[in-house]
């Protein structure tokens, strides 16, 4: 399992949400790719994320539309994904970010943080 941050813009129909792709999948350079996506959220996406160019932060488990869920964590960091269809609507995503995890216990503390 992967702890990745991801930045999503929801559509209401397919083929806008493949226009957007299509514009986006071409773009080489990260940080030109993430400012136009922030901007395409800002300015077409459905959910409130739209105010944070579509920053959901870390995915937490099974608390964000699976079938977006199933998708980000099979795309590599820095790409885009989609379109991938929820009851949400039609999302086109980046994966901005990926942290280690660790195993922290049982209890959600580390051992080191003990001694």
């Amino acid at each position: 399992m992967r702890s990745i941050r991801v930045s999503h813009i929801v559509l209401t129909t397919e083929n806008l949400a493949q226009m957007i792709f299509d514009t986006l999948k071409d773009i080489d350079n990260q940080e030109l790719l993430r400012k136009t996506f922030e901007k395409l959220a800002k300015k077409y996406s459905a959910c409130g994320s739209a105010k944070k160019g579509g920053d959901l932060g870390f995915l937490e488990f099974n608390t964000n539309a699976r079938e977006l869920e199933e998708a980000a964590m099979n795309t590599p960091l820095g790409e885009i994904g989609g379109p991938v269809k929820s009851k949400f609507g039609h999302h086109v995503f980046l994966i901005t970010d990926e942290e280690e995890m660790g195993d922290t216990g049982i209890d959600g503390l580390q051992v080191s943080s003990l001694r």
